[in-house]
């Protein structure tokens, strides 16, 4: 019996190039919740980042895990936070900035809860290229350097000149073992605590909600869902997902675009938490 739902955001529950999730989504979402079944983000995004996806609609991420696993929450309820080290941004900050089209990403608040990302060590150039070509629609600003607040959220963006992504991501871990970089796009990654991913905070919140791995069904799309991918047995990874994700998913279903999670979401609600026979 399926007890939990988790689906990444960018480019899972939402086509790239989107500011909120589809009418369809959304009341896929609430068909699961009527039916007893809880739903959650498993995203980069922060909790007051993933509700304007939801259009402000609390339900549908009140329990998640956030921030590639560095902020967990459940009924609400914040029940774990592991901000990033402003040390070893600022190393690896030191790092980047003299190498051409690398540098950092941090998402910050304004004081009335608006989030917006900063570029760190980044060029005016940088800067405006960035602003041009990124894949994700965000707010985007320019910032001399790592801020002295908490940071959850943080993105390394490289060139070649870092080699390709295997070896940039070596390169990087070399300069700051306290983290670890997974790439959710082509010349981004994201920053993570060493040895702490999304899966494992999705393993947190089960104990607290007392579930098991086989009560949960995840959705994917790219290299920062491989975790969630391998660790849980029953995962989705939608048809525009990187060939990592597709090769480590269980299942494969049609794009984003054509709101598929929201076919498979409406089908478990439609059966009281049971998979479509075609998943079985």
């Amino acid at each position: 019996m399926i007890r939990l739902v988790l689906s990444d955001m960018d480019g899972t529950l939402v086509p790239f190039g989107h500011r909120t999730t589809s009418d369809r989504t959304r009341a896929a979402i609430h068909r699961l919740l009527g039916s007893g079944i809880a739903f959650g983000p498993a995203s980069g995004r922060e909790p007051d980042d993933a509700g304007s996806y939801f259009k402000g609609d609390t339900s549908c991420y009140r329990t998640g895990v956030f921030a590639n696993g560095k902020i967990v929450r459940l009924g609400g309820e914040t029940i774990y936070e592991r901000p990033l080290s402003h040390e070893a941004l600022q190393r690896l900050m030191d790092f980047l900035t003299p190498i051409r089209d690398c540098f950092l990403l941090a998402a910050l608040q304004d004081p009335d809860g608006s989030t917006y990302f900063g570029t760190i060590g980044a060029s005016k150039e940088e800067f405006e290229r960035v602003q041009r070509e990124t894949p994700f629609k965000i707010e985007l600003r320019w910032l001399p350097g790592v801020p002295d607040r908490t940071i959850y959220l943080a993105n390394a963006l490289f060139s070649p000149a870092l080699g390709d992504k295997d070896t940039a991501a070596r390169r990087l871990h070399e300069v700051e073992p306290e983290l670890d970089f997974v790439a959710p796009a082509p010349g981004w990654f994201d920053v993570l605590p060493h040895g702490w991913s999304k899966a494992d905070a999705a393993d947190l919140l089960l104990r607290e909600m007392g579930l098991t791995p086989d009560q949960v069904v995840f959705f994917g799309d790219s290299d920062n869902d491989l975790t969630m991918l391998h660790r849980l047995p029953q995962t989705f990874v939608v048809s525009n997902g990187s060939p990592l994700a597709l090769g480590a998913g269980r299942w494969h279903i049609g794009s984003a675009d054509e709101d598929a999670p929201a076919q498979v979401m409406e089908a478990i609600a439609a059966s009281g938490g049971q998979l479509p026979a075609e998943y079985r």
